[in-house]
């Protein structure tokens, strides 16, 4: 072994050997993550505001067109294309581009016009199990008020994903996130700020060890802490709460690399800033975590935040942290679906990531 893996691998036990015998970095790395999952899988709800629509009109007619127009009218929905058929728009729900979809069949216009019951089909991405709900029953109210005659419009709905409307199942997922978040932010800034506390970082700082070597020593330990968190609640919410997982595991835990990253990241960074353990709690709490869960969609949603306020969650890697796991755990999504947020938290990883290198290495200089 080279003299630099002699080092790093010292580091690594010394990291261990201080988490073991510190109550407080044990309560954030174990106790703390098995509790948000109980919370969140018994106790948690959400609320949503709107959905994203894609129609299917079969009918072509004034009457279809009128439907299509009322619905685009609505603040309720947004129309986000059309589709030629139902199995495409399924299909774009599968590949979370939509939350909702409306077919409108091929004598729509003819069968309302004569007084007779149309039936019409609306899908919903079941993954969202609470905004399928308010999604189905504002459209289906929609509908039925342009049919004219009382029951004029017969509304057959569909769930797709999640038929039961498992709140657990929407929230759940959400704590993989969580637990690298928590893990890797809060538990990376104390062990840093813990050093300075004990005056040991001074002394690590003019050791011969490297300060690569010294970074992937402080850092090592938490990201396959974190790892081994996140297997073990991905356990715990398919054998326990019963949530599927319908896509590889592989794609999931690679998917959550980038994420971690931008987590190691912030960790650093607030360990720059923070001069006690307390402090860095804090700061990791409330100027870190907190804002990036409001932001995420997790809490509340994107859709009713205001304009200004929206695309600023596409800086929360969060928010596409959630989407990769609500995707590949609750529809099967593949490589295909999920690269483009995938991409987004290797961009934002890699910018955290860096600035917090960049800042760590000079205050140790």
């Amino acid at each position: 072994m080279t003299a630099g893996g002699v080092a790093l691998r010292g580091l690594v036990l010394k990291e261990l050997r201080h988490i073991r015998h510190d109550p407080r970095m044990l309560v954030v790395l174990i106790v703390a993550p098995l509790v948000q999952l109980l919370i969140f899988g018994y106790a948690a709800n959400l609320d949503v505001a709107s959905a994203r629509m894609v129609l299917v009109d079969e009918d072509h007619t004034p009457a279809s067109r009128a439907l299509v127009a009322h619905f685009a009218a609505s603040p309720s929905f947004e129309l986000v294309g059309a589709a030629p058929d139902a199995s495409a728009a399924e299909a774009a729900l599968a590949r979370g581009e939509a939350d909702l979809a409306l077919t409108v069949p091929a004598g729509f216009g003819r069968a309302l016009g004569r007084g007779e019951r149309v039936a019409l089909q609306l899908a919903a991405d079941g993954a969202d199990s609470v905004a399928a709900q308010i999604s189905l029953a504002d459209a289906s109210g929609l509908v039925a008020s342009l049919g004219g005659a009382p029951g004029a419009v017969d509304v057959r709905r569909r769930v797709l994903y999640n038929p039961e409307f498992r709140s657990r199942w929407f929230l759940v997922p959400g704590v993989l996130a969580l637990v690298l978040l928590v893990v890797m932010t809060i538990a990376t800034s104390m062990a840093v700020v813990r050093e300075k506390e004990m005056g040991t970082f001074e002394l690590l700082a003019v050791s011969p060890v490297s300060r690569s070597t010294l970074l992937m020593g402080k850092l090592l330990p938490f990201a396959v802490i974190g790892l081994v968190d996140s297997i073990l609640v991905l356990l715990v919410s398919r054998l326990w709460f019963g949530v599927p997982l319908r896509g590889s595991a592989v794609l999931l835990l690679a998917a959550s690399f980038p994420f971690a990253l931008c987590a190691l990241g912030l960790g650093l960074l607030v360990s720059t800033v923070s001069r006690t353990q307390q402090q860095a709690m804090m700061t990791s709490v409330f100027l870190v975590m907190f804002p990036m869960i409001y932001f995420s969609g997790f809490v509340f949603p994107v859709e009713s935040m205001p304009r200004p306020v929206a695309p600023l969650t596409e800086l929360d890697p969060l928010r596409h942290h959630l989407l990769v796991l609500r995707a590949v755990m609750l529809r099967g999504a593949g490589v295909a679906v999920v690269a483009a947020p995938v991409a987004k938290l290797a961009a934002l990883g890699g910018s955290v990531f860096a600035l917090a290198v960049a800042l760590f290495r000079k205050r140790v200089g």
